[in-house]
């Protein structure tokens, strides 16, 4: 098979699996309304709302029936501090227009490490949500595919829709919308049925708790203690997990960004609000019990609807939003990456768009180290728990703080009522970021205790690195001067010389011009004049200041900037060295790619290796040579 059918098949294969390309032109056509926003950023909080009361009645029963008498209590708790959370998040997504969320208002407030603790705790979250949400839909699903209970088959279930989470995800924002809305919106109509009806039923008729359960509640005799309270409160406050994303997502949504992200926010807050507050309510009227293999909304819909098509619509689209609750951290993890790897906290490519308009480099990381946490946990839902959820609330403990920092230095109008609301959010926040640490230390909570600040550090390693390689690599006045008089000194030595005796091109590729391009640059045109500097431009923006540089450093060399609509930088590169090559001046094309060699092996992990894809790519060429030009910086 020849080379031109077997790249036609693979882009024939690739264009099926992840779509056609969408050139930078067409991101506002992409962008998400409210009604795409809801599926894509609120599925993982939505999803919240239907383990939440088994949480939280879980803790209660411990005090039999004062802890059924206590349930809308403590829901009424976790309400207030979900106001309160939704106003930190609105706030939030006023002051920033390219979203950053916890990231960006703990880095702007309370300073580097505290926005680092941000970006690592939610990092940790997101993943965790992954691997969670996938695990308890494949267990939630054993009771009809028995073959899936053995830990193999299992393992491989999980595997599999994360994969598929990954594809879908790679295929654009649109596309995860549109395939994930009817799920979506299917369990929030079920959910609304069983609560709307449920509430008729118990105002109608009346509830009368069920006999089975009162052997049970009688046999617990625990005190209703604060501490047993604020446990029931922390543990259902997983129904808050998620509600970060919007917040972080802001770019995502089509003009008016703010306003749409805000009425997204609104909704899935009132969504998950009513939600919750019903479900309590008709659980603790019936005084049910929860327990692994019959959950709290199986038990009422069993009540209140019977074996019906509605309630087998309703525990159909509760196992499949289970699955797609793993779709809020596909969305919200790359984008949170690609605003640390702008702030230099995380390597650059995180920050590229892939072909569809997605941030590629965070979907395939966050789906590997899903893939990884799956295997080693076995798939064992309550083995990761412990690990959940901690995260979360840390971030919204720092937001809290950080925005209330911002009234008390700012003052702006009306901040009294602002500086009480974030005080409170952030407070309550950490009160249970504190019951879960404890509570649930022993349990494998001390895990994400270690991996939180190890993950910090390595942030600080990478905004470090950069920093130094920045220092390194830039060019003082005095080197562009220098760089200038040899090119003129060169130009002079050949002043004699017919061009027309030189056929060999040289290609140097520029991203931007610093002390590694002025060797490559004098390195080639010390071998012949015929030598241009090639930018590929996948950002206007990057283009233009590079343009601006180049003409203010007055550099002799032409700089040919080509413009790459997808972004696909090393595909356009080999395209403009095709066309060189069927130039009939040149007998030979010359690649020079200058490549910066890292004091320490690791940190070639923060580089993406273009220069070693472009020699792989290159190999074959007959025509086409590649001459790497190490730069290897001065020790200290």
């Amino acid at each position: 098979m020849s080379s031109a059918s077997s790249k036609l098949i693979w882009l024939r294969l690739r264009t099926l699996i992840f779509g056609h390309p969408l050139s930078t032109q067409s991101a506002d056509n992409q962008k998400l309304g409210i009604f795409g926003g809801i599926p894509v950023f609120g599925s993982d909080v939505i999803s919240s709302q239907g383990y939440a009361p088994d949480a939280i009645l879980y803790v209660l029963i411990l005090a039999g029936a004062a802890g059924y008498g206590a349930a809308m209590k403590v829901t009424t708790a976790i309400v207030l501090l979900l106001v309160s959370v939704l106003l930190l998040y609105r706030r939030t997504i006023q002051k920033y227009s390219q979203g950053g969320g916890s990231y960006t208002v703990a880095r702007a407030y309370l300073g580097e490490k505290m926005g680092l603790l941000a970006g690592a705790s939610l990092s940790i979250d997101y993943i965790l949500t992954v691997a969670v949400s996938v695990s308890s839909a494949v267990e939630n699903l054993t009771g009809i595919f028995s073959w899936l209970g053995p830990s193999p088959h299992r393992v491989l279930a999980d595997c599999l829709i994360i994969l598929f989470m990954t594809v879908v995800n790679l295929r654009g924002l649109k596309e995860s919308a549109r395939l994930f809305a009817i799920p979506v919106y299917t369990y929030i109509f079920s959910i609304f049925a069983l609560v709307g009806f449920g509430l008729f039923k118990y105002f109608l008729y009346g509830i009368t708790p069920l006999p089975d359960s009162q052997a049970i509640i009688a046999a617990n005799t625990q005190g209703l203690t604060l501490f047993v309270f604020l446990r029931a409160m922390a543990a259902g406050t997983t129904a808050l997990t998620g509600t970060e994303a919007v917040s972080n997502g802001v770019s995502a949504f089509r003009a008016p960004a703010q306003k749409k992200a805000i009425n997204t926010l609104l909704i899935l807050g009132f969504i998950v609000a009513l939600g919750l507050a019903g479900l309590v309510f008709l659980a603790s009227k019936l005084q049910l019990i929860p327990s692994n293999d019959n959950t709290i909304i199986n038990q009422l819909g069993l009540l209140i609807f019977g074996k019906t098509i509605i309630y087998y619509i309703l525990m159909a689209s509760i196992a499949i939003i289970l699955v797609i609750a793993a779709n809020t951290p596909f969305v919200g993890l790359p984008i949170l990456l690609s605003l640390m790897a702008r702030d230099g906290y995380a390597p650059r490519y995180f920050k590229n768009l892939g072909d569809r308009l997605v941030y590629s480099a965070g979907i395939w990381t966050l789906s590997m180290i899903g893939l990884i946490l799956i295997v080693i946990f076995q798939g064992d839902t309550h083995s990761m728990l412990p690990l959940y959820a901690i995260g979360v609330f840390i971030s919204f403990s720092l937001t809290g703080f950080g925005l209330a920092k911002y009234c008390i230095e700012t003052k702006p109008k009306n901040y009294h009522r602002d500086l009480v609301i974030f005080s409170f959010g952030g407070g309550i926040s950490f009160l249970v970021f504190m019951i879960f640490l404890i509570t649930k230390f022993t349990e494998g909570a001390w895990i994400v205790a270690i991996i939180i600040p190890l993950l910090m550090f390595f942030f600080n390693s990478v905004s470090k690195v950069y920093k130094q390689e920045i220092i390194l690599i830039k060019p003082t006045l005095e080197e562009i001067q220098n760089f200038n008089k040899e090119i003129t000194r060169i130009f002079n030595r050949r002043s004699n010389v017919d061009l027309a005796e030189y056929n060999s091109k040289i290609v140097v590729p520029v991203f931007d011009l610093n002390r590694i391009v002025l060797e490559a640059l004098l390195y080639g045109y010390e071998l012949t004049p015929l030598i241009t500097a090639v930018h590929i431009a996948s950002d206007k923006e990057r283009a233009e200041k590079l343009q601006r540089h180049w003409q203010q450093s007055n550099i002799q060399i032409e700089l040919v900037i080509v413009e790459s609509p997808y972004r696909a930088t090393v595909q356009d590169l080999l395209q403009y060295l095709e066309m060189v090559e069927k130039d009939p001046r040149y007998s030979k094309v010359t690649l020079v790619v200058p490549e910066f060699v890292p004091p320490k092996l690791w940190q070639n992990f923060l580089h993406n290796q273009t220069g070693q894809l472009m020699k792989l790519l290159l190999l074959l060429r007959k025509n086409i040579l590649v001459t790497s030009l190490p730069y290897h910086p001065p020790e200290k």
